[in-house]
């Protein structure tokens, strides 16, 4: 095989132009005859309280992932302090969401604000890894346990059997059982080739479900609280089809995942008013992906403004120096 037609050098430029020509015919079919002063109307029709809740699910959402990495910071006992870990996760995780492929971009955002307190390469790239596993963790959780608790449900909006949407629900929560498994039962490094992989402790991989868990859960209710009330699907099912939702955006390489996340909601969705379907994933991504992509911004200017001055220049050479001595020796 050339190195040309090896799929690792043609597979990341024909998925997103595949799914944005998926896009394209979903949109085109879909929201044919749609007035855009029928979305707008439908966007100042949201309800307030249903803002301000949406609001807080954000502000709880980002309080998590904070403590996650904190938390991960303790866990690698290096010299990245609680305070600058959860610092690094309220600037990294909004950017790389919006940006596309979030462990790269944001995993290139933590390795200029760790590396500046003295993390080597190799300990900032345990970092992004270890940050990078509770959501997955958790949308595969709750996915396997939406399509099983609510095979019937899931069924129904995927035009499937439920014994399709039931067996993907085990085969899901299988995975999390193996795994679970090996962090409990596996006490030594793990080789992948050249690389050594530690599971986390199990007491980490808690935080990381925990953490994963809120995360998709209250993603999921700020779209479901800004739907109309009368959707016809319980949120459990819900959860089911937002993931789906979140797996194709990522599949898509498409940063945060713009239009194919609308096209399979209306693709699954089809009974919900478009206009009112649309306002309310307007009203999802102003409070999920653009208040946080805005503050992140700030925070990473305030921080590159404050890195910048003389005493912490001072600082900077000092750990520069030190890592330096470390490889002499």
């Amino acid at each position: 095989m050339t190195k040309l037609a090896h799929p690792r050098r043609w597979l990341p430029i024909v998925l997103p132009l595949l799914f944005i020509l998926f896009v394209v015919k979903v949109l085109t079919e879909r929201l044919s005859g749609i007035q855009w002063n029928d979305i707008y109307s439908s966007v100042l029709a949201l309800p307030t309280s249903m803002l301000i809740t949406s609001l807080l699910m954000v502000i709880l959402i980002y309080t998590a992932l904070s403590y996650c990495e904190a938390r991960i910071a303790q866990y690698l006992n290096g010299p990245v302090s609680s305070r600058r870990a959860a610092l690094t996760a309220l600037i990294a995780f909004p950017i790389g969401h919006v940006v596309g492929w979030g462990a790269v971009s944001g995993g290139a955002l933590r390795y200029r604000l760790y590396s500046q307190a003295g993390l080597r390469p190799f300990e900032v790239g345990k970092m992004i890894l270890l940050s990078s596993i509770a959501y997955p963790a958790g949308l595969g959780l709750l996915l396997g346990l939406s399509f099983l608790i609510q095979s019937e449900g899931a069924a129904t909006v995927l035009h499937t059997s439920a014994d399709l949407a039931r067996g993907t629900g085990i085969a899901l929560l299988g995975l999390h059982v193996l795994y679970l498994t090996l962090v409990l039962a596996r006490r030594g490094p793990v080789l992948i080739g050249k690389m050594v992989f530690n599971f986390p402790t199990p007491e980490l991989t808690s935080v990381q479900y925990l953490v994963g868990i809120i995360d998709v859960c209250l993603g999921a209710g700020i779209l479901y609280a800004l739907l109309p009330a009368d959707i016809g699907v319980s949120f459990t099912v819900f959860v089911g089809i937002y993931g789906l939702c979140i797996v194709a955006g990522l599949a898509s390489s498409i940063p945060a995942g713009l239009g194919v996340f609308e096209s399979v909601l209306l693709l699954l969705l089809p009974k919900i008013p478009k206009a009112a379907l649309l306002a309310s994933v307007i009203g999802y991504r102003f409070f999920l992906e653009l208040i946080p992509l805005i503050l992140a911004l700030m925070l990473w200017v305030a921080y590159e403004i404050w890195w910048r001055l003389p005493k912490q220049r001072i600082r900077a050479e000092i750990i520069e120096q030190h890592l330096e001595d470390e490889d002499d020796r």
